[in-house]
């Protein structure tokens, strides 16, 4: 089984990505700048902004998961430079050098939800943010090293990601507009399920953007394309969790 690196893997995603990974079986890698007391995974800290750092961490390894970096859609430039934007350079140029087969780099709702019409496609690229635009520069970035490289590269739009034991709880406060909250949700268990498809998407799939949401009944973004391309069966439904 293919051997795996989660950057940022101590944040709220991060930590329960690599849970369900580690139960079903993956070698998994975390990562992060420092590793918490309670940590029980394999740990190696790394600063996604050094470059030689990042290259000796990925020896060995088989597939990046990329989640690390700013992650507040209100963040400033000053604040995206160093994490999403040096950070997002090296995790793909880092997985070059290493030998790295794939990179799956963790993308957002906010690169395409300035544009008002919904369902959103992965065709849309109108960040509402810049935030958003520096996650559009790591699409960016994965075509080229797939074209240029022939490194297996996809990109995941996230929304909201929670784990769904906490779901009911956190979605009946959002800290967002609630109908907005509801349409952007992701549990953890289908961006898992999406994650786990795209490690084992065939060769000849070297890149790919995909929406990542969970099955909402009213969704931002089309998730029509993960379903066809990567036979993506989302089980989580936000208006379900709230009985609506």
């Amino acid at each position: 089984m293919n051997k795996v690196m989660v950057t940022g893997a101590t944040g709220d995603v991060g930590k329960s990505l690599c849970e369900i990974l580690d139960k079903m079986g993956y070698d998994v890698l975390t990562s992060s700048r420092n590793k918490p007391n309670d940590w029980k995974y394999p740990f190696i800290p790394v600063d996604i902004t050094n470059l030689d750092i990042f290259i000796e961490s990925l020896k060995n390894i088989d597939v990046l998961i990329h989640l690390a970096g700013q992650r507040e859609p209100d963040s400033g430039f000053d604040a995206l430079i160093e994490p999403n934007i040096r950070g997002a350079y090296n995790a793909f140029e880092a997985a070059r050098r290493a030998g790295v087969s794939k990179v799956l780099f963790a993308s957002s709702v906010n690169v395409a939800n300035g544009q008002k019409t919904e369902p959103l496609s992965e065709d849309v690229i109108c960040p509402s943010s810049l935030y958003g635009s520096s996650k559009a520069f790591g699409e960016a970035l994965a075509r080229y090293y797939s074209e240029e490289y022939d490194l297996s590269c996809f990109c995941f739009r996230m929304g909201w990601t929670l784990p769904y034991n906490k779901s009911k709880t956190l979605l009946s406060k959002p800290p967002m507009d609630p109908v907005y909250a509801k349409k952007v949700y992701l549990s953890v268990e289908d961006f898992a399920q999406m994650v786990v498809l795209a490690i084992n998407s065939p060769k000849e799939l070297r890149f790919g953007i995909f929406n990542a949401l969970s099955n909402n009944r009213e969704n931002l973004l089309d998730i029509s394309k993960a379903k066809s391309i990567l036979g993506y069966q989302p089980k989580h439904d936000a208006f379900e969790i709230l009985n609506l």
